[in-house]
C-alpha cells in the first residue's frame, strides 16, 4: 500500500514552479485510491493508474490525468489545483468493470456496544443488545487485536455510540492508524464529540456524522433518543449538527450519512437536507438505503423500507446536484443491491458479516494466532466480493458522463 508522496516537476523538458505529489494521507492498493480527506474510494482505469504510479515515482505523467488526479483529490499540486466534486460511479478513467478485491477495503470496529439513541432501523441492533452489560477490558484487547490484522485500507471506529466510551475509541483510532489504515469515525455525535478532537486531529481521523433529515423532528423520530442514557427532550439532530459545526471549525474532515428510508425517501426531503449540509460546510455526503437487517428485519418495521423506486429518485437527487453546481459529493452505497458488503468486528471481537435470510449476522470466533488468515478465509468465504467493491466504489450510480463538477471550498 503506497503512502510516500514524492514530488516532481509538472513539465520535464522546460522545468516551472508547478509540482505534483500525492496528497496527505491518501491510500493506494493496486488500482484503488482512498482520499481520507473526502472519505471516497477511487478506482483508475490504466491511464490514470499510471500516471499515478509515476508521480509515486517521481517522474511526470499526462497533463489532462494528473489534474484530474489532482481535483479528485488523489494528488495535490502547487499552485493548487481546485478540488471538484464527484457524481457517478467511482471510476476514474474509463473501466469496463470494476476492479476484483481479495482483501477487504473497509474493517468497522465496534469501540462499544452502548448506544444513547434507538435508531428504528438500527442495522447493528444484534450486535448490541446482547453484548452491552457484559462488555470487558479483554473483549477490548480482542477487537484491538482483529483490528490491527485485518488487511482493510480504512478501518471505522463505530458502535455503538463511540463517544459513549471516548477512552476505547481514542485507542482504538490509535491502533488503527498505527497498522497503516486510514480511519473513519462514525457517530451521532451524541456526546462529548470535543473531547476527541486532538486525537481526530492527531490521526488525521475522518468524522462521518448520521443525520437523516434537515427537519430535526423528522430526524428525531427516526433517531430517538434513549431515555435510560439522555434527559427527556434530548434531540440527536441538535448533538449530530452541532457535531458537524465542531469539526468543520477545528478543520476536522467530516461527511454526513443518512439511511433513506420511507420517511426521508421523497426527493423533497432529500434536496433540503442536502440545502442544509452545504449551508453547514459538509462537502461529501454519503446514503444508504435500508436493508431488513437488524431492527429493520423486524415484521412491525416493514413501513420502514424504502419503496421500489427509490433508486429513481436517489438517481434525480445527482443528476440535479450535478445539473445546479452544487459543491457537495454525493456517495450511495447500494447496501439495498447487495446487502452481504460488509465487514464488522463486534464488540467481543468477533468477526462478523451479513445473514440476510435470517435478518441478522453470522459471527466468527477468530484464532489468538493466525487473525489475519482466518479474517480473509471468512471475508472471501462469506461476504459478497463484488458487492464489497461496489458498495464502496458507487456502483448504484451509473457512470457520469461529467464526473467532476462544481468547486469545493477549500479545506
Amino acid at each position: 500500500m503506497w503512502q510516500y508522496r514524492p514530488v516532481f516537476a509538472v513539465s520535464e523538458r522546460r522545468r516551472t514552479s508547478t509540482t505534483v505529489r500525492l496528497a496527505p494521507g491518501v491510500r493506494v492498493r493496486d488500482s484503488i485510491a482512498y482520499v481520507p480527506r473526502r472519505d471516497h474510494f477511487f478506482a483508475l482505469d490504466p491511464a490514470h493508474l499510471h500516471t499515478l504510479r509515476r508521480v509515486l515515482a517521481g517522474k511526470a505523467g499526462g497533463a489532462a490525468e494528473t489534474r484530474l488526479l489532482a481535483e479528485l483529490g488523489i494528488c495535490e499540486t502547487d499552485p493548487d489545483t481546485p478540488r471538484r466534486a464527484f457524481f457517478g460511479r467511482s471510476v476514474v478513467g474509463r473501466l469496463d468493470a470494476l476492479p476484483a478485491v481479495t482483501e477487504p477495503l473497509v474493517v468497522n470496529c465496534f469501540a462499544t456496544a452502548y448506544c444513547p439513541l434507538r435508531c428504528l432501523y438500527c442495522h447493528a441492533d444484534d450486535l448490541m443488545a446482547g453484548y452491552r452489560e457484559q462488555e470487558s477490558e479483554a473483549w477490548f484487547g480482542r477487537v484491538l487485536r482483529a483490528a490491527a490484522a485485518t488487511p482493510a485500507m480504512v478501518g471505522v471506529v463505530t458502535g455503538g455510540e463511540p463517544l459513549a466510551r471516548v477512552e476505547r475509541s481514542e485507542r482504538l483510532i490509535a491502533r488503527l492508524a498505527g497498522t497503516g489504515k486510514a480511519v473513519v469515525l462514525d457517530t451521532s455525535g451524541v456526546g462529548d464529540f470535543s473531547r476527541l478532537v486532538p486525537t481526530l486531529r492527531r490521526y488525521r481521523v475522518h468524522v462521518r456524522i448520521s443525520l437523516d433529515s434537515a427537519d430535526p423532528a423528522g430526524n428525531d423520530a427516526l433517531r430517538p433518543a434513549n431515555r435510560r442514557h439522555l434527559p427527556p427532550g434530548t434531540s440527536s439532530a441538535v448533538y449530530a449538527q452541532d457535531a458537524i459545526r465542531r469539526a468543520v471549525r477545528a478543520d476536522v474532515p467530516c461527511s454526513v450519512q443518512t439511511v433513506v428510508t420511507a420517511r426521508n425517501g421523497d426527493l423533497g426531503t432529500l434536496l433540503a437536507l442536502r440545502d442544509r449540509l452545504v449551508g453547514l460546510g459538509v462537502t461529501t455526503w454519503v446514503l444508504h438505503v435500508v436493508v431488513p437487517v437488524g431492527k429493520a428485519a423486524r415484521p412491525g418495521s416493514a413501513g420502514l423500507l424504502a419503496p421500489a423506486h427509490v433508486q429513481q429518485v436517489l438517481d434525480e437527487l445527482v443528476r440535479r446536484t450535478a445539473a445546479e453546481g452544487v459543491a457537495i459529493d454525493i456517495r450511495l452505497t447500494g447496501t439495498h443491491r447487495a446487502p452481504n458488503s460488509t465487514l464488522l468486528i463486534s464488540a467481543k471481537g468477533e468477526l462478523a458479516v451479513e445473514n440476510v435470510t435470517d435478518g441478522g449476522k453470522r459471527l466468527f470466533t477468530l484464532p489468538r494466532i493466525g487473525v489475519r488468515g482466518a479474517v480473509l478465509r471468512h471475508f472471501r468465504a462469506h461476504v459478497d466480493l463484488a458487492g464489497h467493491a461496489g458498495r464502496y466504489l458507487n456502483e448504484s450510480q451509473p457512470p457520469w458522463a461529467g464526473a467532476t463538477g462544481a468547486t469545493l471550498p477549500r479545506a
